[in-house]
């Protein structure tokens, strides 16, 4: 189990947040931007075009998913980042009871997701994103943490219809 818990809980959460601040930090300078951009202006304006499928733009959210909760509070800030701080303890919980490898990984992903976003509200104010399929009708702009969270979200629900609560096989 102990293992197990290395692996889910600490190595997939952790390659998760390198791939996420580092997608950012180098979105960040290829726009020649300050790393607190975000703290600086929330509508920065950036915009690299890079096909017809998609763009990386800069936009900085101060709320939550889809746009929601928008608005410049400290209050808002810090009560977001230990939300995504406390549920991140209480997936790692989860994570401890959890029998098969597909809800492991997923759990992993969506802590990683989570403390990823987290860190940009604590340091900056505002989450950092910047992948960008508008182009295509698409008009949400995300990040490597939103992605790992949307991905750890799919693997629970599929998880949901192949596992049975009661299928001890389903070990890993």
């Amino acid at each position: 189990m102990k293992k197990t818990l290395i692996i889910y809980a600490l190595i997939i959460p952790l390659i998760v947040i390198i791939l996420d601040q580092w997608s950012k930090y180098a979105i960040i300078q290829s726009f020649n931007a300050p790393m607190n951009i975000c703290e600086i202006n929330l509508r920065p304006g950036y915009k690299h075009e890079i096909m017809n499928l998609f763009d990386f733009t800069l936009v900085c959210n101060p709320g939550i998913s889809w746009g929601q909760l928008q608005g410049d509070s400290q209050l808002k800030r810090w009560l977001l980042t230990a939300f995504a701080l406390g549920m991140s303890g209480v997936l790692a919980y989860a994570l401890t009871q959890s029998k098969d490898w597909l809800n492991r990984l997923s759990i992993g992903f969506i802590i990683g997701g989570a403390i990823g976003n987290g860190i940009d509200r604590a340091f900056f104010g505002a989450v950092t994103d910047f992948i960008d399929f508008s182009d295509i009708g698409f008009r949400w702009v995300f990040n490597i943490a939103d992605s790992a969270i949307t991905v750890g979200v799919i693997g629970l629900i599929a998880a949901s219809f192949i596992y049975k609560p009661e299928d001890d096989t389903r070990s890993g």
